[in-house]
């Protein structure tokens, strides 16, 4: 068992990776939380993008998560699937916080 104490700065987006897992299925998946002041922007310019498949389960708070496809908003016990290599951004609408997987194939 791993226990990780968390003291947030709800004033600015932070993101705390927690983990990392290599798979010998060829897999390789990252984990983290992430927080997010109302009114904040992720990132504050462009979007993010992604080699593995990022999906992100709203813990609480409210966002507009913005893709290509427009702009779905989402809230407390939603989960987000972003495809790999899609650009997108999150805007806080309400303060929140997100766990998030990344699962990417590993290309040998």
């Amino acid at each position: 068992m791993k226990i990780i104490p968390f003291t947030w700065d709800d004033a600015n987006v932070q993101i705390e990776a927690l983990g990392e897992h290599l798979a010998g299925g060829g897999t390789a998946s990252s984990f983290g939380i992430a927080s997010f002041p109302a009114g904040r922007r992720h990132p504050a310019h462009g979007h993010s993008i992604h080699e593995g498949t990022e999906i992100s389960f709203i813990l609480g708070g409210e966002f507009d998560v913005e893709t290509a496809d427009g702009v779905a908003a989402v809230a407390k016990d939603h989960v987000v699937v972003i495809p790999a290599g899609e650009p997108h951004a999150t805007t806080a609408r309400q303060a929140g916080r997100v766990a998030y997987f990344l699962i990417n194939e590993i290309q040998e």
